[in-house]
């Protein structure tokens, strides 16, 4: 066949969506095992790769995502884009606006906004029918993480003093190959729900059975990183999603908190927290002093903040202008001001409305599927109020890939009680 043959042109396109759709699954498949691979390139030759790899793969979606828009598939943005496009955009302008720092601040912005690409590309670049298959291996990476957190707590593997309150006495605290067991607890807080979901959905039993147990040994494992604020984004999501969607199984969370308060290491743990010493110590130079130093700094520029890279983050510490925030919010108050905090929380707020018409669209195990998902990423924002999870790219790639990868699948399923789609189907241009 010529190549000027239409029919020729049209298979060469074909081809090439294939392929983009090929390159697509394996960057997803790379960011759902984010912490292995990082952690592997680490011990290796191609240890500079850590660092830059991650946009790679970001870049490979936008790729994907162009090849299929020019073969003619256009999947529309989910609706929470808007809002992470003003939320990038602002940022943008904090970073142009500072003269005096450039580069610093550009660092800052890179670490804020790259990942929430990732949730923007993954519905335009993948089909529905792909997020099923995605969600299975994104799960196995969370499985693997379950396994080696139970076998550092059976080694009592080492860690810092710091991570124990004062008189508390524990074998270990389980962080897998993440750099602290708050990362840890959120990369299971995120995917313990979906493992129970995709246990409902699946049709394999043997799957099934993998779900289920990958589950308990990650709940396992989300116990033994002692991490309060894991803890508390799960229980709180689950006890919100459950109050909104399952009233009737209220009464059960309030017997499961209960029994986990009979674990003595456990209620240790969490009562501790009301413990006059540790408020004492949290008033004079912990969590609660940077939450109030974050509203200090913030208050010299109530609706621009000091800018990108002065407050609360990595790249802010890392040049000794102050330490870690222990709050998200706290820190992109600091550095963004009043305006920034409101468009950071739209944005988030957009995702779990969208995540939340996935759910009423939904029916049967599939609801089920739809619930965890909510669950997952309503936690790590819990969460977020005592942790800076958006600093730390295994978390953030993984709460936006699977923001994403539930808007895919949530367009495959079929109209529920008359409740329209916020994401029209992919079209096929005639041309």
């Amino acid at each position: 066949m010529s190549r000027s043959h239409p029919g020729s042109v049209r298979f060469s396109l074909e081809g090439r969506a294939a392929q983009g759709k090929r390159v697509a699954l394996l960057a997803v498949y790379a960011l759902g095992a984010f912490a292995i691979i990082n952690q592997g390139l680490g011990v290796t030759f191609l240890a500079p790769l850590a660092n830059v790899w991650g946009a790679f793969a970001i870049l490979a979606l936008a790729w994907a995502a162009l090849v299929r828009r020019a073969y003619g598939i256009k999947p529309s943005e989910p609706p929470w884009a808007r809002y992470a496009a003003w939320y990038v955009l602002y940022t943008l302008a904090l970073v142009l606006a500072d003269l005096k720092h450039p580069v610093l601040a550009l660092n800052a912005w890179t670490v804020d906004v790259e990942y929430i690409f990732v949730g923007l590309l993954v519905p335009l670049a993948l089909d529905p029918e792909d997020a099923l298959k995605v969600f299975y291996g994104v799960i196995g990476m969370s499985m693997l993480m379950g396994v080696d957190g139970w076998f550092q707590f059976l080694i009592k593997v080492p860690i810092p003093t710091q991570w124990l309150d004062v008189g508390e006495h524990v074998r270990t605290r389980v962080f897998s190959v993440m750099k602290s067991p708050a990362e840890f607890g959120a990369n299971l807080e995120l995917t313990l729900p979906l493992m129970l979901g995709l246990a409902a959905v699946d049709a394999d039993k043997r799957r099934r059975w993998v779900y289920v147990a990958g589950a308990a040994i990650g709940l396992g494992a989300l116990f033994m990183t002692y991490d309060r604020g894991s803890w508390l984004g799960l229980f709180a999501s689950a006890f919100l999603v459950s109050a909104a969607f399952a009233p009737r199984i209220l009464p059960a969370w309030a017997g499961i908190a209960g029994l986990a308060l009979c674990v003595p290491s456990l209620r240790h743990r969490v009562f501790d927290l009301f413990n006059t010493v540790y408020l004492v110590k949290s008033s004079a130079g912990g969590r609660m002093a940077l939450w109030q130093q974050a509203f200090d700094v913030m208050s010299r520029n109530p609706l621009f903040g000091a800018g990108l890279g002065y407050y609360g983050g990595y790249v802010a510490t890392s040049h000794s202008f102050s330490a870690f925030s222990d709050n998200y919010y706290a820190k992109v108050l600091g550095e963004t001001g009043m305006l920034g905090l409101v468009l950071f929380m739209a944005m988030h707020a957009a995702i779990v409305r969208d995540i939340m018409h996935v759910v009423k669209r939904a029916s049967g195990t599939s609801r089920l599927l739809a619930l965890g998902g909510l669950t997952g990423l309503t936690a790590v924002l819990i969460h977020s109020f005592v942790e800076n999870l958006f600093e730390y790219n295994y978390t953030a790639s993984l709460y936006y890939l699977l923001a994403g990868l539930l808007m895919t699948w949530g367009r495959s399923l079929p109209e529920a009680d008359g409740a329209p789609s916020p994401w029209p189907k992919a079209r096929m241009s005639d041309a």
